[in-house]
């Protein structure tokens, strides 16, 4: 159920992105900043379909009548890949510049292999979404509920995650200088 394929491996930040000793000079502050604000802008995007993944699970065994729930399930995965690739690509070079490519590096890459699980579980609980919609129930409601819900919690873990091993030390070395 769980598990990616891996089509996006190898290192996240490119060469002679290493780590950054001392202070942030005047040129790397707004990067380090911007990157800041991409990723607390990933995180409202995610938690914001969590809150509706939420939602749907506890309307279930109904569906809501509006087709919110297949729109739903249509964006999630794409939303996810598109937010971690917005991470993986610019964000988190930026933060490993800054922090220290050794600093980081076991935590972006166990965040980094959660995306890819994250991505994969998200794409079968739209499956099951569109099953439900089309009258195929494959599961029932208390089966689709819990992978709901398991799909949200680990959002929400994650990006807890990232805050605390990413974002609060990359605001601290702002605040630092």
């Amino acid at each position: 159920m769980r598990g990616g394929d891996g089509a996006r491996s190898g290192p996240v930040w490119g060469e002679g992105a290493g780590p950054t000793v001392g202070k942030i000079g005047d040129a790397c502050r707004p990067c380090l900043e911007e990157a800041i604000r991409k990723f607390e802008g990933n995180h409202a995007r995610i938690l914001g379909v969590c809150e509706e993944l939420e939602q749907l699970a506890d309307g279930l065994p109904a569906l809501p009548t509006n087709g919110s729930h297949l729109r739903l399930a249509r964006r999630v995965g794409g939303l996810l890949r598109e937010a971690h690739a917005l991470e993986e690509q610019e964000i988190l070079p930026i933060l490993a510049a800054a922090l220290g490519e050794e600093a980081v590096k076991d935590s972006v890459a166990t965040l980094t292999e959660e995306h890819r699980t994250d991505e994969a579980f998200a794409e079968e609980v739209a499956e099951v979404l569109m099953e439900w919609t089309a009258g195929e129930r494959h599961h029932d409601a208390a089966t689709l509920g819990y992978m709901l819900r398991g799909l949200f919690d680990n959002l929400r873990r994650h990006t807890a995650r990232e805050r605390d091993q990413l974002i609060g030390p990359a605001g601290r070395r702002l605040a630092s200088g």
